[in-house]
């Protein structure tokens, strides 16, 4: 599809995002985090400044 619009063009850009949002939403079926990973560790600084 992306190669029948002139490149980077506004509509390229639109059918780009859109194929970019399926394969990220095809990778979340599929991705698995553990739940331990997600969360904070309670020694860790959970504000988000550095050290």
């Amino acid at each position: 599809m992306l190669g029948s619009l002139r490149p980077y063009s506004e509509a390229w850009w639109a059918v780009y995002d859109e194929i970019e949002a399926e394969r990220d939403k095809q990778l979340g079926t599929k991705l698995v985090i553990c739940p331990r990973c997600v969360q904070p560790r309670q020694d860790e600084d959970v504000t988000g400044s550095t050290r």
